[in-house]
């Protein structure tokens, strides 16, 4: 049981790890007063993330964090609601 356990959190631990990775590489291309570093590590510190939660906890407008999710393009986390209002995001 402790067996299953370790293995499933070390999966959860790479699969975050390579989320990170993958989304460190459009942000390395950023410029330093950007916020997008900031919205990268609030998806990986949150289990969903919505527009505006991020908007408020970043504090920037809800359209800003649309435009940095848009920016994301293919690092972007999986929209986990499938809507076009109330939209969620995070990595599953």
């Amino acid at each position: 049981m402790v067996e299953e356990a370790t293995a499933l959190g070390e999966k959860d631990l790479d699969r975050l790890l390579l989320a990170r990775e993958l989304m460190d590489r459009v942000t390395a291309k950023t410029r330093s007063n950007f916020r997008l570093p900031e919205l990268v590590n609030l998806f990986l510190s949150r289990p969903l993330v919505t527009v505006p939660l991020a908007a408020k906890l970043l504090q920037v407008t809800p359209k800003a964090v649309d435009l940095m999710l848009a920016q994301r393009g293919g690092a972007r986390p999986r929209e986990l609601t499938g809507r076009t209002q109330y939209r969620a995001w995070g990595i599953v």
